[in-house]
């Protein structure tokens, strides 16, 4: 290999190498996930599952059998034919935990609100209704990144389950509040 020190051409003829061969493997990817179905969508259960805890994270998927949730120690599934009705929505959520929280409170003159405000993480929120066996009628709320709720409700209306609000064929805008229209 060449000293790099002594001869700056080269070491700009190998940068520009590296940053070529990145960008070609960049560009050369496809999303298979949204033309083949999600095989799985990292998703946090936030309410609603039985047997299930609040708050959990685990792997969302949908399948011929109906949606079922996996984490660890936890499962939890909804027939295809118990849905009543599917939602989505964006919504955001502060990020930084505790840590972030005692950074705020140390910046001085009301600094911590700035820092608040970039703070934000957009998310996807995905609520089933769906009927247990007795005819008792539930609801069970995930969230996931975005961008993840309206595939899978796609993939569930693919599936025969019929939904009051028509899946869009254009990403839907939110408004000022951050949740859907």
């Amino acid at each position: 290999m060449p000293n790099l020190h002594k001869n700056p051409r080269a070491c700009i003829f190998l940068l520009l190498s590296l940053l070529l061969l990145l960008c070609t493997s960049l560009f050369g990817q496809t999303d298979t996930s949204a033309s083949q179905g999600v095989s799985g969508v990292r998703s946090t259960h936030i309410l609603g599952l039985e047997g299930v805890k609040r708050n959990l994270r685990g792997t969302l998927t949908v399948q011929p059998g109906g949606l079922d949730f996996t984490a660890s120690g936890a499962h939890g599934t909804i027939a295809i034919a118990s849905i009543q009705d599917v939602f989505t929505a964006q919504d955001s959520r502060q990020t930084g935990g505790k840590a972030l929280t005692v950074l705020k409170m140390g910046v001085p003159y009301g600094g911590g609100r700035v820092v608040s405000l970039f703070s934000h993480e957009k998310l996807d929120s995905l609520t089933i209704e769906y009927r247990d066996a007795n005819g008792g009628l539930h609801g069970v709320v995930f969230t996931m990144p975005l961008g993840q709720a309206t595939v899978l409700k796609k993939q569930l209306v693919d599936l025969g389950v019929h939904v009051s609000i028509p899946v869009a064929s254009q990403p839907e805008k939110p408004d000022a509040g951050g949740t859907k229209q």
